[in-house]
């Protein structure tokens, strides 16, 4: 007995496990459902769809058993009003055996379409008249029973129920009564009563699953038009105002104007990026605009490029013309930059000033900066001769490098402030710009300190040089351009610079 009890309450866990499982499965295929790719209105004509189906199907069912169960309630209450009053009427004749009374009795009886047979029988079970058909396996039912009871047959031709009842006359059992009602007219009307109930729960489906699909639409269509308002600030277009006048377009409104903020300072930031560098407008985004004046202490390395003789190249030139030469080579110089992952600082008229590892930061500052100077060069000359082959004017640059600590911050009035760098680095760089050659990039022992692009023969050494306004001397160095350009195979990457621009 011990083994049979845990044996069933190791089925009853068993069973418990097997029920929670089937539950998370549902609560999983539910979930999938509802996080899947499908269409909101098509999910919601699909539930609304599903939920009338299973309540109609559920309602159908009901009152098609229902329907069937009192149909059938009904003959079966109408067949035994019709045993009971033979069995009233026969009582008499039977107990006074008066067989010709009783066979014109059932002989009327039988003349009813519903009626297919009866019998009477004595006491004993003897027969004693019968008209009509009789029912099979009526000697097994016994007839010894104090009250009514019945048996459905059929034998191909008739769908029949017989009710057999003992006649009892003045408390005496005189006999017993056996009638045969045909089922096959009730039961057409049933089967017709059952399709139509069958068919119209069919049709309310359908009609439910349309106007589920409609209502479901309707309901889903301002969801639509919200996410068609999300596609369009995502791509940059308007979206048109709605029509409604309710709740639902309170929201879009609501939803319009939003998008249409963010459209601005979309807007706002693709400007603001074009004033100043990527990354420091995207540094002062982080910050909300809440900047602070001052600045860190870093390490970095300028790089500054002027024009050579630009007094005298502007002198009787219009103004739009300097502008356009100006924005011509500076574009490629600024292209230049991002590719040595350097930061313009500023246009200074014909100055270019392009900071290394600041913002962000750069262990290889200093390579990255002689390498763009290289290529500001490089880049000069291949623009001279695209301009003088059009009879354009050309020109030439000088390019200054100096890498060491400076302060990087907001530097101005707290109404009007501008993030840059300063320091004893970045007069240096500037300094060095105004003393190179035409063609020519100076840079400080300081920048090759940790490496250089080329070869080390190709920097030549011009000793320690006497800066204007500054106490000590600067070792400085001046590169061959050409030679480390060769170096470092250039071609290249100035080719890709030219085709990203001509673009």
């Amino acid at each position: 007995m011990k083994t049979t009890s845990e044996n069933s309450g190791s089925y009853e866990i068993a069973g418990s496990g097997s029920a929670q499982g089937s539950l998370g499965g549902l609560h999983n295929a539910w979930r999938r459902y509802e996080n899947s790719s499908i269409p909101l209105g098509l999910k919601w004509s699909l539930s609304i769809a599903a939920l009338i189906v299973i309540a109609m199907g559920v309602l159908g069912f009901y009152l098609i058993q229902q329907q069937e169960a009192g149909y059938r309630s009904q003959v079966d209450r109408f067949s035994r009003v019709i045993v009971e009053q033979l069995v009233r009427i026969s009582g008499e004749p039977l107990m006074a055996a008066d067989t010709l009374s009783l066979q014109l009795l059932l002989q009327r009886q039988v003349q009813s379409p519903l009626i297919l047979g009866a019998a009477l029988h004595d006491s004993g079970g003897n027969l004693l008249v019968e008209s009509g058909v009789s029912p099979p396996d009526a000697a097994r039912h016994r007839r010894d029973d104090t009250s009514l009871s019945a048996w459905e047959w059929e034998n191909g031709e008739y769908k029949a129920v017989s009710y057999i009842s003992p006649v009892v006359y003045q408390d005496v059992t005189a006999g017993y009564l056996t009638v045969s009602i045909d089922r096959s007219p009730s039961e057409k009307d049933l089967q017709v009563t059952l399709r139509f109930l069958v068919v119209s729960t069919l049709l309310m489906i359908f009609i439910g699953v349309i106007l589920a699909s409609l209502l479901a639409y309707r309901l889903s269509r301002p969801i639509q038009r919200l996410a068609r308002a999300g596609e369009a600030l995502s791509t940059g277009r308007r979206h048109g105002p709605g029509a409604r006048r309710d709740e639902i377009g309170q929201v879009l409104e609501t939803f319009q104007l939003l998008a249409e903020g963010v459209r601005r300072k979309n807007l706002v930031e693709a400007a603001f990026s074009r004033y100043v560098s990527p990354q420091v407008a995207q540094q002062v985004l982080q910050q909300g605009g809440n900047g602070a004046l001052g600045g860190n202490r870093v390490t970095g390395t300028v790089l500054f490029c002027d024009i050579v003789g630009f007094t005298e190249l502007s002198e009787g030139r219009e103004p739009s013309d300097v502008a356009a030469l100006l924005n011509d080579y500076f574009g490629y110089f600024a292209l230049a930059a991002e590719s040595c992952g350097g930061t313009v600082d500023k246009f200074i008229g014909d100055c270019i000033m392009i900071v290394f590892g600041v913002p962000d930061p750069d262990p290889h500052h200093a390579l990255h900066a002689m390498t763009c100077g290289m290529l500001i060069q490089q880049l000069t000359r291949r623009i001279n001769q695209i301009r003088q082959g059009r009879g354009l004017a050309s020109v030439m640059l000088r390019v200054g490098i100096s890498s060491g600590p400076m302060l990087a911050g907001n530097l101005g009035s707290a109404d009007r402030m501008q993030y840059t760098v300063v320091g004893d680095t970045v007069n240096v760089a500037a300094r060095l710009c105004g003393m190179a050659d035409p063609g020519g990039v100076l840079v400080t022992d300081t920048v090759m300190a940790s490496g250089q692009p080329g070869e080390a023969r190709h920097y030549a050494h011009l000793g320690p040089a006497e800066l204007r306004g500054r106490r000590e001397n600067v070792e400085v160095r001046a590169m061959d351009v050409d030679a480390v350009a060769r170096d470092v195979n250039a071609d290249q990457l100035i080719e890709t610079i030219l085709t990203t621009v001509a673009d």
